[in-house]
């Protein structure tokens, strides 16, 4: 796997697109493509940046070291699992899994939640 195709998958976990990537580092949604598209190399400090807001490790952007869910990572995806084999689900009908963009939409969700419920724990 590339460090383009690397920095893709890093970001669509995180549940963001290009835009907002490049917002996030300072930078452009063109630029952010051409890294996904291994027509540049992000500089190091920009790496940094992504591998923070990917919530991974350059060695992982790097390929040096695969890519280790976070606790964060765990919890979501364990409750994504729940919610996927839970047949009362109001909005599913009987027969239907969670397609992969709701199952992204749900994960994204249930992290901006617990993002927000730290942010209000510390102002407390």
């Amino acid at each position: 796997m590339t460090l383009g195709e690397r920095l893709k998958k890093a970001r669509i976990r995180t549940g963001l697109n290009q835009k907002e990537a490049a917002e996030k580092v300072n930078s452009t949604e063109k630029t952010i493509s051409n890294y996904e598209r291994n027509y540049r190399t992000p500089d190091p400090e920009t790496l940094r940046k992504l591998s923070e807001v990917y919530d991974v490790s350059t060695d992982y952007l790097l390929g040096r070291k695969p890519h280790t869910p976070s606790k964060l990572d765990e919890t979501v995806n364990e409750a994504l699992e729940e919610l996927r084999n839970e047949e009362t689900l109001l909005f599913m009908k009987n027969d239907e899994d969670i397609d992969e963009e709701t199952a992204r939409l749900i994960k994204q969700a249930l992290i901006n939640g617990i993002k927000y419920v730290d942010a209000m724990k510390k102002k407390e």
